[in-house]
């Protein structure tokens, strides 16, 4: 048992050294701002609804931070490999779709046929936002509470009740399907602005604590790798 407890907490540690960087909170932050402006767009006009599942596809940006690693941190630091997340099993998958036909869907249908347009108005002004937030809220959350950074808790604490807030703030939107799509971009613009400002913070921070030496990986050695 003692030793197991050893082995999770030099895999914690190696999946916090992934993270020490900046680097994955700024790809976080660009992500979650672009997502921003496209939903805004969205609220307007639907058709930029494909530009935004074309231009924020993760698998454009996930080899750009690899490569920002090379380039900055493994010279300086090793690299680490963390381990694949084995952890999402096929349960916990049908939790996370029950609760999103639960929270979303369920009274989306109720609000719309209790009271047609008028209960849908209510539900996509406010209610949706804060439901949504909670979802927007379960990526960091898991990094938080698994990997143990505490700077994700923030990260998923504040979608909810922003979501819960803006409403209250009598904006004027031309439909509530624009009042919905509005109020989802302030809260991902939000959570994105906050990421790159820790992001940036942490990456300066990281290129000023380890400065690349005459001997390192960048003079032809190869950096040392941790899994």
């Amino acid at each position: 048992m003692q030793t197991s407890t050893e082995l999770n907490a030099i895999a914690r540690k190696v999946q916090q050294a992934y993270y020490e960087d900046g680097l994955a909170d700024i790809f976080m932050g660009v992500l979650l701002l672009g997502l921003a402006a496209f939903i805004t767009l969205l609220a307007y006009h639907i058709y930029f609804l494909v530009f935004m599942i074309l231009a924020l596809n993760p698998l454009f940006y996930i080899p750009l931070i690899e490569r920002a690693k090379q380039r900055w941190v493994y010279p300086r630091a090793g690299y680490v490999k963390p381990k694949p997340l084995q952890e999402t099993s096929t349960r916990g998958a049908v939790l996370v779709l029950f609760a999103i036909v639960l929270l979303v869907i369920i009274p989306a249908v109720t609000f719309f046929i209790l009271s047609s347009y008028t209960g849908l108005f209510f539900w996509l002004v406010w209610m949706a936002p804060a439901t949504f937030g909670l979802l927007i809220s379960i990526g960091p959350f898991f990094i938080a509470y698994k990997y143990h950074i505490a700077r994700y808790y923030l990260f998923a604490v504040l979608p909810p009740p922003i979501g819960a807030i803006v409403p209250w703030l009598n904006l004027s939107f031309p439909s509530a399907y624009a009042a919905f799509f509005t109020t989802l971009a302030i809260q991902f613009a939000i959570v994105a602005l906050l990421a790159l400002f820790s992001g940036i913070v942490l990456f300066l921070r990281f290129l000023r604590r380890y400065p690349v030496e005459p001997t390192d990986s960048a003079e032809g050695e190869k950096p040392h790798v941790l899994a």
